[in-house]
């Protein structure tokens, strides 16, 4: 959907970090591109391409209640599609820089809904800590402990917290190959090929790039994470689920869903 919005309400800006359904209650999503960012400060090539993947997979998915704005910066991008003010909302900010934006314009920072703990149980539980006590290590266990997740009969599965120094081990001396499947790829398509001409094109115009292209590693979409999820819970990869069930990245981040 391109212009002004046919609708009243707030729209809601979300980034490629917010695509999945519990995001979204039904209304008018913006999705932002400012490629002029990839122009400032180097980025790795293929973190670009996920990015971009991410965000127009998802306006392909919501077909007309998308509307997919672009300019040289995000404020820029938002005032001239007139998203300021009541006309527009986001969920929990991803950062500093984006709450500021959206309070500037005017518009409403909801509560934050990736996470299982709210910003309100974070602030109670860092109170009065010194410096050197807020360790995420700390509030990742406090959150395990007060939620029950990844519990069993009060203690941790698998008998500790973490597993990471298990995780630093070094892979055997002169192997080429840990014996274990190959991992799921996802397979590109026609919104993966506008997005590689796009990087292409940018590239060629002096964009700091880091890295190298390369087929996109990780899912762009809901169904493909859960396929990915499927394929490792099938495979060898999960000889070691007590190791990996503790220590995964979305259980590290204190409680990210």
């Amino acid at each position: 959907m391109s212009g002004n919005s046919r609708e009243s309400g707030p729209v809601r800006w979300l980034t490629s970090e917010q695509l999945g359904p519990h995001f979204d209650d039904g209304g008018e999503i913006a999705l932002v591109e400012v490629l002029d960012q990839y122009r400032k400060r180097p980025v790795h090539r293929q973190k670009a391409h996920l990015h971009l993947s991410a965000l127009r997979h998802r306006a392909a998915e919501l077909g007309e209640r998308a509307r997919v704005i672009s300019g040289p910066t995000h404020r820029e991008a938002l005032e001239a599609a007139g998203l300021t003010g009541d006309r527009l909302e986001t969920v929990g900010a991803i950062s500093w820089g984006m709450r500021r934006l959206v309070e500037e314009l005017g518009g409403t920072v909801l509560e934050s809904r990736g996470f299982v703990t709210d910003r309100a149980v974070f602030e109670d539980w860092a109170a009065g800590k010194k410096a050197s006590q807020l360790v995420m290590d700390r509030f990742y266990r406090e959150v395990r402990e007060r939620t029950g997740l990844l519990m069993e009969g009060g203690q941790p599965v698998g008998g500790q917290f973490s597993f990471d120094a298990d995780n630093r081990e070094r892979p055997p001396k002169g192997a080429v190959s840990l014996g274990l499947p190959d991992p799921w790829r996802p397979t590109e398509d026609e919104i993966d090929a506008s997005v590689r001409e796009d990087l292409d094109r940018l590239a060629a115009s002096g964009a700091p790039f880091i890295g190298v292209d390369a087929p996109r590693r990780f899912a762009a979409t809901r169904p493909w994470p859960t396929r990915a999820s499927a394929c490792r819970s099938t495979s060898a990869c999960c000889t070691r689920s007590r190791s990996s069930s503790v220590s995964s990245p979305s259980t590290r981040r204190a409680g990210r869903r």
